[in-house]
């Protein structure tokens, strides 16, 4: 039997090309595993293009596997398997790029390394919500607790299930708009009637439902978890489970749960879970059919191909729309494929109410036209940034998701290198400081949003990119957000994501303060010189008495008597007292002329 052909590395480590040897591209690579070296790969040479397929192909990204493609899922199985890309160098270069920017991680990377290599922060997910749930100190899981799905009845009483309930529909609903209010509040009541009567509801997967809303009403009532909340969340998972495995078409009921169990996991877990369970759910959508708009006499729209449960048309509207929206931003945070539905025939959901026509639905098609498979335009984005910033919310988490996808697209036209107007400039920093208020809202209101804890550190990355006076003076009042984040969930993630803000300021300032550094020698350089010339040509002796100088005394500057009358708006400006003050080596610098 032959040996298949041996992978060839498009990058080879330094030990391989000092030595001339052929590399696998590993980390480290067989040969330097071999020959007990270190393995390192210069990650800076001229083959950019390469180098960066490298990166993305190779480089572990939180515990992830490839983040081109999707890659595989961890424990098994995968999202998708595609062939090998056809696409020419310059599209497959443009698809890794605007891959690259819609990550917010690789984004905070990149500014780090073109700070200061050495110092930048690794690859890393900050921020990216505020951190996992864990139990008050003085609580614990009751020691009657069993990793098992329990019915919703055993977990709590009717009352705290409808005071849960009411957090829900007064913090989360507003913004995930999902669930019929009256619907379930009618069968919640059904739910606790004894099962000897009529219209009494069995066990099923609309407990799942209760527990996920539970759990929501749990976290945005608790600074830390509960024992309700964690046994909530974990009926609602082992439900889902035992649910996931028969043949039988997902109800609308069990969607619905999937869709609050990934909502939950995005604000609760970690990147991976959460992603792999939006794409779990992107597939339940579609095997129950809930991505077809039904017919209807007004529609062509073609049948689904299995039957479906009788559903409110809005509600399904609303559901595919939620999950495309988890599904999405999930996998652009990861730099990670999303899974389309194709042939999907489901309209826009309606807005509920007049006075609030905006929703988060309203930012899908905008969010999806981001995708790193579609090829943008500088102007096409320039575009989208405009549709965003003129769409105006008034609720702090939809501020949050508009303000979010602002920045994304931000990334977008700085991967292309696309210099921005001034005046879409300070919309982007007006949206900015709209999305720090909004989550300094958040937190005061105890709704750990995810972007309450994304948005503040993206924001800071975001201003120590753009560096113009405006987005500086800005940066304490996103580190002051990100701090009082921090204050009220105390996790590591936020800790984490604090003290990398803190270092990136840091190496900005170092880095500004060696650029100040260079500029002070060369002018002292030629101020030395300047003073040289002026004795060599007969100046007189110093004395007691300080010389008048002129503008005419500095070589180079003789320009600028000319610019000052020919600007009305700076001859009320003491140039002569400036280079007396600020020019090293020269009389009197640091400190102003007495007369």
């Amino acid at each position: 039997m032959t040996e298949p052909p041996r992978k060839r590395s498009r990058v080879a480590c330094t030990s391989c090309q000092s030595r001339k040897r052929k590399c696998t591209g590993d980390q480290p690579c067989s040969t330097c595993v071999q020959f007990g070296v270190d393995c390192h790969y210069d990650l800076e040479s001229r083959k950019k293009r390469d180098v960066r397929l490298f990166q993305l192909q190779s480089a572990p990204f939180l515990g992830l596997p490839s983040l081109v493609d999707g890659g595989s899922m961890g424990g098994g199985g995968s999202i998708s398997s595609r062939p090998e890309s056809k696409h020419s160098p310059d599209e497959t270069a443009a698809r890794l790029n605007s891959l690259d920017a819609n990550s917010g991680a690789a984004f905070a990377r990149r500014l780090g390394l073109k700070i200061d290599p050495t110092n930048a922060p690794k690859l890393h997910l900050f921020a990216w919500n505020v951190g996992a749930r864990h139990p008050a100190p003085a609580s614990s899981m009751p020691a009657s607790f069993s990793p098992a799905a329990s019915p919703i009845v055993d977990l709590i009483s009717q009352d705290e299930m409808r005071a849960l309930v009411a957090v829900f529909f007064e913090k989360v609903d507003p913004c995930y708009g999902f669930i019929d209010r009256d619907d379930l509040l009618r069968n919640l009541s059904r739910r606790w009637l004894p099962s000897t009567a009529e219209s009494a509801l069995p066990y099923g997967a609309f407990d799942a439902v209760l527990c996920g809303v539970g759990a929501f009403g749990c976290l945005f009532s608790q600074r830390q978890a509960t024992p309700a909340e964690q046994q909530l969340a974990e009926s609602a998972r082992l439900i889902l489970e035992q649910h996931q495995v028969t043949d039988a078409t997902p109800s609308v009921d069990l969607v619905t749960a999937w869709v609050l169990r990934v909502a939950y996991l995005r604000m609760t877990a970690t990147p991976n879970a959460a992603w792999m369970a939006s794409c779990s759910l992107m597939h339940l959508i579609e095997a129950a059919g809930l991505h077809l708009e039904l017919p209807s006499e007004d529609t062509d729209a073609p049948l689904c191909s299995q039957p479906v449960e009788p559903c409110n048309p809005e509600i399904r509207r609303r559901l595919f729309g939620m999950a495309r929206h988890l599904n999405v931003w999930i996998s652009f945070e990861l730099a990670r494929s999303r899974v389309v539905l194709y042939g999907a025939t489901s309209l826009p959901p309606t807005p509920r109410s007049t006075s609030q026509p905006t929703e988060i639905f309203g930012l899908l098609p905008m969010s999806e036209s981001l995708d790193p498979n579609k090829t943008q335009d500088s102007p096409a984005l320039e575009a989208a940034l405009t549709d965003v910033l003129s769409v105006v919310h008034t609720q702090p988490p939809l501020i949050l998701v508009q303000c979010n996808l602002m920045l994304c697209i931000y990334r977008r036209l700085r991967a292309l290198n696309c210099i921005i107007s001034g005046a879409l400039l300070d919309q982007v920093l007006a949206i900015a400081g709209k999305g720090l208020r909004a989550a300094r809202e958040m937190v005061a209101a105890n709704c750990p949003w995810h972007q309450a804890a994304n948005v503040p550190f993206q924001v800071v990355c975001t201003l120590l990119a753009i560096d113009n006076r405006t987005a500086l003076t800005m940066l304490g009042d996103a580190m002051a957000t990100l701090r009082e984040v921090v204050a009220a969930y105390d996790t590591e993630v936020m800790r984490e994501a604090y003290s990398t803000a803190y270092l990136l300021m840091l190496l900005h300032q170092r880095q500004k303060e060696e650029d100040t550094k260079v500029l002070k020698d060369v002018l002292h350089v030629h101020s030395a010189a300047s003073t040289s010339q002026t004795e060599a040509g007969g100046g007189q002796a110093a004395s007691s008495t300080e010389p008048h100088h002129s503008l005419a005394d500095y070589p180079g500057f003789s320009w600028l008597s000319d610019l000052l009358v020919d600007m009305p708006s700076l001859q009320n400006f003491d140039m002569e007292r400036f280079m007396y003050t600020d020019m090293p080596g020269t009389p009197g610098a640091g400190s102003l002329p007495t007369g």
